[in-house]
């Protein structure tokens, strides 16, 4: 059995739009999906690190079969909370700023 979850690269049907201007749409699109690949990156750097600190060298099977234990596991959601934060904290402050207005 595989731990692997094969995802359909095309969407179906229309895309969600949360903005009149599509552009805008667009570009949090990919803003979403950069910060998602940097949060995999950040992730794995950490997987690297910490195999280098226990064994002194590292491969790319090492790599693929360490699996992270709760601490480790908790000091990652903490990074990746306040890395998510700091990206889309104007979108954020955008969005405080209309409701205290509403």
């Amino acid at each position: 059995m595989t731990d692997k979850i094969e995802l359909p690269r095309a969407y179906k049907g229309k895309r969600m739009t949360f903005f009149q201007d599509p552009g805008l749409d667009q570009l949090y699109g990919v803003v979403v999906a950069l910060t998602a690949e940097v949060s995999v990156l950040a992730d794995r750097l950490d997987t690297m690190e910490r195999l280098l600190d226990a064994n002194g060298s590292v491969s790319r099977a090492d790599i693929e079969a360490y699996r992270a234990d709760e601490t480790v596991e908790g000091e990652r959601t903490e990074r990746r909370d306040g890395y998510i934060g700091r990206v889309f904290q104007a979108i954020s402050e955008e969005a405080q700023a209309l409701r205290a207005e509403g």
